[in-house]
This record gives C-alpha cells, structure tokens and sequence, in this order.
C-alpha cells in the first residue's frame, strides 16, 4: 500500500468527520435496526460500485493520491456515505417529503452532491482518469430512490404488527 499523508487525506478525514458531527444529533430519531441495515447496504452498495469503477477494465478514477487502495479512502466508504444517506432519510421521513416534494429533495441532494464531488476532486481526494462529472448526474437521483424504497420497507416491515413483538420504533 502505497500512502502520502497530504491534503487529500485531511479533506477525507475533515469531511468524514464534519458528516460524522452531523449524523450524531439525529441518530436517535431512528431505530437502531434501521441504522444498522442503512449503514450495512450503503457501504456494500458505494463499495461495490466504486470498485466495480475502479477495478480493471475500467479504471475510470482514483480515489485518494494513487490507484492502490489507501485506507483515508475507507472513511469515506465507512462513514461519509452512510451518514449522509441517513441525514437525508432524516429530512425525508421528519418534514414527509413524499410525492412531488420528493421529486424537489432528491433534486436539491443531487446538486449538492455533484457540488461535493467537485470538491472532492478540487482537493484530490478523487482522480478521473475516464469518469466525467456529468455521468454522475443520473446516479444520485437512482441511488436516492433506492434509498427511500429500502427505507420505506425496513420501516413498514419494523412498524407491521403481524410481525409479532417487534416494537413499534415510531412511538
């Protein structure tokens, strides 16, 4: 593993940590088991994509200062993605942004998220070396509805009372 500790890992660890600060506050408004399965998949999700992009024969960009994983990288994977797809499940669920107010959230994380991304890729913490800002355009919004599909469900299944002595997390 080939690691320089410079900007780029602090932009990793600064960032990782401020989501992290954010996240902390609203924990509580979900159950337990909602976190857990929204941590678990969004890790396996960002994961498995950035891989799969990362990997031969693709090679589209590099996340940190060289093409060998670098554990600054993880932060990201462990705790940037997780905790901003809770914050924005927060937001969802606490002021009911269903239907066409949905339609306007997604659009608003999705201008942030490209906003993030540039900057990621101002303070070298991501190196396209094929990807193009634009092709994420599409990708945010796709991974914001799955998010809310997986969300409502963990959440109708958590609150179902034929479920049995499952408690209801809403109370």
């Amino acid at each position: 593993m080939n690691v320089t500790f410079d900007w780029n890992e602090w932009f990793f660890i600064l960032s990782s940590s401020t989501i992290l600060l954010l996240f902390l506050p609203i924990r509580k408004y979900f159950h337990p088991v909602i976190v857990t399965i929204i941590w678990v998949s969004n890790i396996t999700y960002v994961s498995t994509i950035d891989y799969f992009l990362l990997a031969t024969p693709f090679k589209l960009y590099i996340f940190g200062d060289n093409s060998t994983y670098e554990l600054s990288g993880a932060l990201f994977h462990l705790f940037m993605y997780p905790c901003a797809s809770l914050i924005f499940l927060y937001g969802y669920d606490k002021w009911e942004l269903y239907g066409r107010k949905a339609f306007w959230y997604i659009l608003f994380w999705t201008g942030f998220s490209l906003f993030f991304e540039w900057a990621c890729l101002k303070n070298g913490a991501l190196t396209y070396t094929g990807w193009k800002l634009y092709y994420s355009i599409p990708t945010y919004p796709i991974t914001a509805v799955l998010l809310i599909i997986l969300f409502r469900y963990i959440k109708k299944k958590l609150l179902d009372p034929d479920l049995g002595d499952y408690p209801n997390i809403y109370k």
